[in-house]
């Protein structure tokens, strides 16, 4: 039996309507998420990882921004028809979000308790004594000291860690079934980081919830997904389970943010910084975006827009390279 498609997004497209012009921050991307599954979402700031992920939520501010064209299935719905009351049903219900910096996504002047009880409060039929006792239960679940005391206490008063938990534990309250990560760690040191996606695959294996995991660092994701979307400039451009985009990367893109980090007990390894940065969205760029910061771009690269296509078992590919067929990276 295969295992269900828990999300289908469908050539969605998010763009920004501003003064000096429309910002296509999401643009045309497609992937799918089992029950479960993990998939990681990598790329550089500005790639749209983020607005991607707040388009699932319908969480982007419009106007400025605006869906325009595409599909989002939740268990074959598709949220984009739905209307402001049956997302807000579906929202933090059935998924549920933990934002990158917890000090501005909590509200400085509720205590942690009753921002846990919200959500409670809004989705479940629990008595004030049931939602007491849920409270303490996310709040020990989580890894969080004296539960009692650091529910009735002010982010302020929590320590970085202990507010990402804080964060984990609003959006653990109703059990959602997916979870959308957004860069969960980057205003974390490395020792609380590690401790944290420690925490987040324990509660899923407890949970079976899917999970979107966002992040620049692809370092991150090698021991804590199951597949890796590679986004640039709003665009997919490589999707594959997480030990073939280790094994054998084809976009030079992938390559490239490969070939820029270190690796435990390789000395000898080369860091190559990638030249350029991510091209100005609001610009009709006619070939491939990533053209001009490319070592192997061809003439057509520059005219022809390159399609995500299967470049092997189970692992998608937007790149000329493959136009024949062929593997022509190597």
């Amino acid at each position: 039996m295969e295992d269900s498609i828990l999300l289908e997004v469908k050539d969605l497209k998010t763009f920004f309507h501003t003064e000096e012009g429309i910002v296509r921050a999401v643009n045309g991307v497609s992937y799918t998420l089992k029950e479960g599954e993990t998939l990681g979402i990598v790329g550089e700031s500005g790639c749209g990882k983020s607005v991607s992920s707040y388009s699932v939520m319908g969480l982007v501010e419009m106007p400025p921004g605006r869906i325009h064209g595409g599909e989002i299935l939740f268990r074959g719905k598709d949220l984009l028809k739905m209307n402001d009351r049956e997302i807000s049903a579906v929202r933090g219900r059935h998924m549920a979000m933990i934002f990158q910096e917890p000090m501005t996504a909590l509200n400085p002047i509720m205590t942690c308790g009753d921002q846990i009880r919200e959500a409670l409060r809004i989705h479940t039929r629990l008595t004030k004594t049931e939602q007491d006792a849920r409270i303490l239960g996310l709040l020990k679940e989580v890894g969080i000291p004296a539960p009692e005391k650091r529910m009735n206490a002010y982010p302020h008063e929590l320590s970085g860690g202990m507010r990402q938990r804080v964060m984990i534990a609003i959006a653990l309250s109703c059990s959602p079934s997916l979870l959308i990560a957004d860069e969960p760690t980057t205003a974390l040191d490395v020792t609380i980081q590690a401790q944290i996606l420690e925490l987040m695959k324990e509660l899923q294996k407890k949970h079976g919830m899917a999970i979107i995991l966002i992040t620049h660092d692809l370092a991150v994701v090698a021991e804590s997904v199951d597949r890796v979307a590679v986004m640039y400039a709003g665009e997919i451009v490589e999707n594959a389970p997480v030990r073939e985009i280790y094994r054998n990367p084809k976009h030079p893109y992938t390559q490239a943010l490969l070939q820029s980090i270190p690796e435990l007990g390789k000395r000898d390894k080369k860091i190559e910084a990638i030249p350029g940065r991510v091209p100005n969205l609001m610009e009709d760029i006619p070939g491939c975006p990533f053209a001009n910061r490319c070592k192997r771009a061809m003439d057509i690269c520059r005219s022809e827009k390159p399609e995500l296509k299967p470049v092997g078992e189970d692992h998608l590919c937007r790149c000329l390279l493959y136009n024949d067929g062929s593997d022509n990276t190597r």
